[in-house]
């Protein structure tokens, strides 16, 4: 399996007048659902789909509470997840309060076996649409 990619120019936004540089951009193949990843664990141990599929819910339903709750959430070698707060910032600490909050987003942190997977990705170069149009001349 391999992770495509796809080279994608970017302005430098200090200094618009600079030549754009080149990055890679991962392209993802589509999406997987819950149903598929089921399946997938499913044909991999002794439970079947609709069980999995009670586990995911389950997962589904309590990660987000824990969260809420103030809680990280070990996920032992996968990783964790934990919240961090988006905020304004104001000059002294003690005005620092909740009103200065504007949102919070999740932070996942891969643990040692996810990272050990991700050290093995394999990539692929694919065409991006101005690539395609040289080609094809």
């Amino acid at each position: 399996m391999s992770i495509n990619f796809k080279s994608i120019p970017r302005k430098n936004p200090r200094n618009q007048e600079a030549p754009a540089k080149y990055y890679a951009s991962i392209n993802a193949k589509g999406k997987r659902n819950i149903r598929y990843i089921a399946e997938e664990i499913a044909d991999r141990s002794s439970l079947n789909k609709m069980d999995i599929m009670s586990v995911i819910e389950g997962f589904l339903q309590i990660v987000p509470k824990t969260l809420l709750d103030g809680y990280t959430v070990d996920l032992g070698e996968f990783g964790n997840m934990g919240l961090i707060a988006k905020s304004e910032g104001v000059e002294k600490e003690e005005d620092v309060n909740a009103s200065h909050i504007d949102g919070v987003k999740v932070q996942f942190r891969p643990g040692v076996l996810f990272k050990d997977q991700l050290a093995n990705a394999k990539f692929e170069k694919i065409a991006t649409s101005q690539e395609s149009e040289v080609v094809s001349e």
